[in-house]
């Protein structure tokens, strides 16, 4: 790992992956794959997505095609950020936070049993008063589900001086 300017706000992993798992959603940043796009070829794309730990590994899900599948199949490296508490320290002229960023690389999830395992994951985390059994069975193919394989991690954190 890159070694961290200010070691003195780094944070533990442990309180990185916490970060991860309770934020409700986190910004997915990977390598733009389309010429048209405003920066070309090869610049950075960055978008929202809500993620969930299922058997101890990371997903999320979106559509089956579009510029982020365009990008994950042609470069599935990939970099998660989150941010959990930010509250501005005006004394300070500062804002006391904490953040994580992960770097990993992304798989599509094929099978259609291990879809339906995480979609139900999702389900439960964001929409738990809900009977999702049926709207997942009608969603499952038409839903990607990534596999987010964690290389590495970063956390940093400022508090209140």
């Amino acid at each position: 790992m890159v070694p961290m300017r200010r070691s003195d706000r780094k944070m533990e992993d442990q309180i990185s992956y916490r970060l991860l798992r309770e934020s409700l959603w986190v910004t997915l940043s990977m390598v733009n794959a389309r010429v048209e796009s405003p920066l070309g070829l090869g610049s950075p794309y960055a978008v929202p997505i809500s993620i969930v730990e299922y058997e101890g590994k990371f997903f999320f899900h979106c559509a089956r095609q579009g510029h982020k599948i365009d990008n994950l199949h042609k470069d599935n490296r990939v970099c998660i950020t989150c941010v959990g508490d930010a509250t501005p320290d005006e004394k300070s002229f500062s804002v006391a936070f904490e953040s994580a960023t992960f770097f990993a690389t992304a798989e599509e999830v094929t099978l259609r049993e291990e879809k339906t395992r995480v979609l139900e994951a999702l389900c439960k985390r964001f929409a738990p008063t809900q009977n999702s059994a049926s709207q997942i069975e009608t969603m499952v193919d038409m839903t990607g589900v990534w596999k987010l394989h964690i290389l590495g991690c970063s956390g940093k954190q400022r508090k209140f001086e």
